[in-house]
């Protein structure tokens, strides 16, 4: 091929790449194998329900992998829902307006996710999800607020076993958390028994595992082999409610709206497995339903308990922006114990939203789907204002 026609192919190409794509572009960035399994079956509900919202929205919207970023191009290899012929089809796409992230970033992709982070803010862009939620950075932070700090039970960072002995002199029940974890991994309560032996619980691969330890020493060995290496810190426990000797905790998905404003798309309560220290492998109903119909809340009762959750709920929501970054969501997990006191456990930058389709169905689902997606589009509105190079958590 003579020089000038290789030339003139190149301009071809480049022409039928410069295809124009509405405004926003929003990318989801999924792990490979979430994505390979997308490609193969819709059964990722959450996505599913982005795509579906996205037809009213009508964003671009694509998903991709680190894998398949081109910085040097400034483009990406992502997969777009083809309507007609109802699958996931791969093409070509420009660097977002709008990064959503909704996996961990592996260590082999570091750098490019960093760099692509940084493209996308040197346009302009913006990034809707900032980094996981460590418990004891969170705890620190929260702390430094006057107004939020009454909502946090009595935390420390375990640094030698006299913490764990100190807590345990003050408490009856503590719970031990690593810094790091999702979904109640990991976590293990521990229960003083009138013989002075100690009780331990957590669960272990969907399956709840309860044990006797007679003494303290045993109790440190066991607390160091569960743990290992990991950071992990010590928690008072707190006299939930309960429901027919199960616990009782609450789980809050908080979005940004297609105004820019604060909206709590549901509030589920979620009943654990008896003698389970979690919640998180049971079940879920409306907030509203469960304090009503199961707990006997009383109208009035219920309506200044909402009232004073819903003050709780915004007002986290909007501290942890202004000291993270932004979040397009956040699911945020609380509890109420038997003095109505409202207590913070933790925050999730990355919910699953499994109780909020138990407890609502899949309408919920949809309106949060949705509310990702106008975010997105509210935010493209926004006037454009010069960006610094940074170097996001990779978390």
């Amino acid at each position: 091929m003579s020089p000038i026609k290789k030339m003139y192919v190149k301009e071809l190409d480049k022409l039928r790449s410069q295809k124009i794509f509405s405004k926003p572009v929003v990318a989801v960035m999924l792990r490979r194998d979430i994505l390979q399994n997308l490609k193969k079956q819709m059964n990722y509900s959450w996505l599913y329900y982005l795509i579906e919202a996205n037809q009213a929205v009508k964003n671009t919207l694509y998903f991709f992998s680190l894998g398949n970023v081109n910085l040097r191009e400034k483009k990406i290899k992502g997969y777009y829902w083809h309507r007609k012929r109802q699958k996931l089809v791969q093409q070509d796409f420009p660097l977002p307006d709008v990064l959503y992230v909704r996996s961990g970033i592996h260590h082999r992709y570091t750098k490019t996710y960093r760099d692509l982070f940084n493209a996308v803010r040197q346009k302009n862009g913006h990034l809707i999800t900032q980094t996981t939620f460590n418990k004891w950075r969170l705890y620190q932070v929260i702390s430094q607020s006057p107004t939020l700090k009454k909502y946090l039970p009595d935390t420390r960072t375990v640094e030698k076993t006299e913490d764990i002995e100190k807590m345990l002199q003050k408490y009856k029940t503590i719970y031990l958390k690593p810094h790091v974890g999702r979904k109640g991994e990991n976590v293990l309560r521990i229960r003083t028994m009138p013989d002075g032996s100690y009780q331990c619980s957590n669960f272990r691969n969907g399956q709840l595992v309860v044990r006797m330890v007679p003494d303290l020493q045993t109790l440190f060995l066991e607390i160091n082999n569960f743990y290992q290496s990991r950071k992990f810190l010590v928690q008072q426990g707190i006299q939930l409610l309960q429901f027919e000797n199960r616990l009782v905790d609450l789980r809050a998905e908080v979005q940004y709206d297609g105004n820019g404003k604060a909206n709590i798309v549901g509030i589920s309560a979620r009943l654990g497995q008896p003698l389970s220290p979690i919640t998180t492998h049971g079940d879920a109903y409306k907030f509203e339903d469960f304090f009503r119909n199961y707990l006997g809340y009383t109208k009035e009762q219920l309506e200044k308990l909402r009232s004073e959750v819903y003050v709780f709920l915004t007002n986290i929501y909007e501290y942890l922006q202004k000291n993270y970054g932004r979040y397009a969501e956040i699911g945020i997990d609380f509890a109420v114990d038997v003095n109505q006191q409202i207590w913070f456990i933790e925050a999730n930058s990355r919910s699953t939203k499994v109780s909020l389709e138990k407890a609502y169905g899949k309408t919920a689902l949809y309106q949060s789907a949705k509310n990702i997606l106008n975010y997105a589009k509210y935010l493209s509105t926004l006037p454009k204002k010069r960006r610094k190079t940074l170097s996001p958590s990779v978390r």
